[in-house]
């Protein structure tokens, strides 16, 4: 009886041994699924993440857009449509804005240099997207001798091209300054926030003195620059309008020009001045170094204006010699008629007097009065220029007397 109880418990114990296993397993099975299941979405999310490209960096998505860009240009430059041809020319823009954005990205950890590559990367745009500008002298209605020996004559084969020159050069060089200002005005703007920062520095009242004078300077040229567009403006529309409203001067003399060398000489001594007081005040390597830099780009765009006077004394010594071809051409034209004139019959000087000769006669003294009008706003412009130096010197002077005393 006793063996007996003892089998029904070991039986009982075996069965509820049983009975845990199978609920155990049960419970493995169910888990099992349910982390088979998630694997499988892992699985599948990191496959989706491995097809996914990986981030490019803004300089690589540029050199990719560049790479892109020329194969649609040579694609739209081989076709024969006229517009696919046009859609060429523009990619060839867009080209180059991407190249200059990729420069000035490698100096995006130099803000000063990173300005003055977008800036000269843009001029450099504008001056190349500038239509050509349209010739402003109409051509002769029918041919006669005269007009024919007129253009027979030497050197007058390439009149009309330095005339054209001069006027693209005048516009060139008033969008040029523009920009050159506007970067020495954003340059002075940083060197007197960064002198400012160190304000309690002693003496250093005296180089921001100096740095005003740049600015007036700055405020000085860019008025004389608006002056200088409007009588640009209004040289325009005379040749447009064909008007002789134009005043007879004579040729400006070479040492103007001359002056406003020596300006832009004495801003350049003007700035080793101030860089040279700004180390004497600022011994520290890091300080000074910030303000270098700064000095080193209000400099180079000293350089651009003393370019820019070389470029106006070649324009000047230009319209000089264009006005005195023309002049001597007029005299040699007015004497050849005459000759011709008292040679002839009566009959036949009528019939000379009637013809259109007389009307190119007139066309080139228009051209005369332009060219003078263009010698004299810019003579203007460069005695204004002139003023307004001999008074930045005086204050440099006074500035300069007043640290030394």
């Amino acid at each position: 009886m006793g063996d007996a109880q003892v089998g029904l418990f070991a039986f009982l114990g075996a069965l509820e041994l049983a009975m845990l296993l199978l609920v155990t397993s049960i419970v493995f099975l169910l888990r099992g699924n349910r982390l088979s299941r998630k694997v499988d979405v892992l699985e599948k999310k990191l496959d989706m993440s491995a097809e996914a490209s990986e981030p490019v960096g803004f300089d690589q998505y540029l050199r990719d857009e560049i790479i892109r860009n020329e194969a649609l240009t040579d694609q739209a430059a081989a076709s024969q449509d006229e517009s696919e041809k046009k859609a060429a020319e523009l990619l060839k823009f867009r080209k180059r804005f991407l190249e200059i954005e990729l420069e000035a990205h490698a100096l995006e950890g130099n803000p000063v240099a990173f300005q003055d590559r977008i800036a000269a990367g843009l001029c450099e745009l504008r001056e190349v997207m500038r239509p050509d500008a349209e010739s402003v002298e109409a051509e002769p209605e029918a041919e006669t001798p005269m007009a024919v020996e007129l253009e027979e004559a030497p050197g007058d084969e390439g009149e009309e091209e330095p005339e054209r020159k001069i006027v693209d050069t005048s516009e060139q060089e008033i969008n040029h300054l523009k920009d050159v200002i506007n970067n020495q005005q954003d340059a002075m703007s940083a060197l007197r926030a960064q002198l400012e920062e160190h304000a309690e520095v002693e003496g250093m009242d005296a180089a921001l003195k100096q740095l005003e004078d740049f600015e007036k300077q700055s405020t000085e040229l860019e008025r004389c620059l608006q002056v200088l567009e409007s009588e640009n403006e209004r040289l325009k529309a005379a040749q447009n309008d064909g008007s002789d409203a134009a005043k007879k001067i004579e040729p400006a003399d070479p040492t103007q020009l001359a002056g406003l060398k020596d300006m832009v000489g004495g801003q350049q001594e003007t700035i080793g001045s101030l860089r040279k007081l700004i180390k004497e005040l600022m011994p520290e390597a890091d300080k000074a170094g910030e303000l270098e830099e700064t000095l080193d780009r209000i400099q180079r765009t000293n350089q651009e204006l003393s370019g820019c006077v070389t470029v106006l004394e070649d324009e000047n010594t230009l319209l000089r010699s264009e006005l005195e071809m023309i002049v001597s051409q007029l005299e040699e034209q007015d004497a050849q008629r005459e000759a011709e004139v008292a040679a002839v019959p009566d009959t036949v000087a009528e019939e000379a007097g009637t013809t259109p000769s007389s009307e190119q006669i007139e066309e080139m003294e228009i051209k005369v009065q332009e060219l003078e009008a263009l010698v004299e706003f810019k003579d203007a412009t460069i005695e204004e220029l002139e003023k307004q130096y001999h008074a930045l010197e005086g204050k440099y002077r006074e500035a300069t007397g007043e640290q030394s005393a």
